[in-house]
């Protein structure tokens, strides 16, 4: 919750140092989920990157992609919301399906950067 908070605020800053060459504000979406995954450099030993794959890695990446459907900043995980101590009272608990996964995935779609930092300050 820390490390997307940390990337909105970052993107608030770019934004404002980019106002007057900007039609409008750039935009990210981020999806936020709990799990296990395999972590790793990969590639030659010249140019190695560090990825992540598995379960979780998927189902953040289908989150993420849901932020455009949902018009928010960020997706996160019943499972993750529970985990960071995430005010849900008043939030509406929605659900989608991931691919690779026979049940849904219960989420909450965070619409603000002061949504997201209440949730990483807890």
């Amino acid at each position: 919750m820390r490390g997307a908070r940390e990337m909105l605020t970052s993107l608030d800053q770019l934004n404002y140092r980019l106002r007057g060459d900007l039609r409008e504000p750039l935009r990210i979406g981020i999806g936020i989920h709990h799990g296990e995954a395999i972590v790793g450099a990969m590639g030659p030993p010249r140019s190695q990157i560090i990825t992540a794959i598995g379960d979780t890695v998927n189902t953040c990446a289908r989150l993420e992609s849901l932020t455009k459907d949902y018009d928010c900043v960020a997706i996160v995980s019943q499972q993750a919301a529970a985990l960071a101590g995430l005010e849900v009272a008043g939030r509406e608990l929605l659900q989608a399906s991931v691919k690779g996964r026979s049940e849904p995935v219960q989420f909450y779609a965070l619409k603000t950067l002061a949504e997201l930092s209440a949730a990483a300050q807890a």
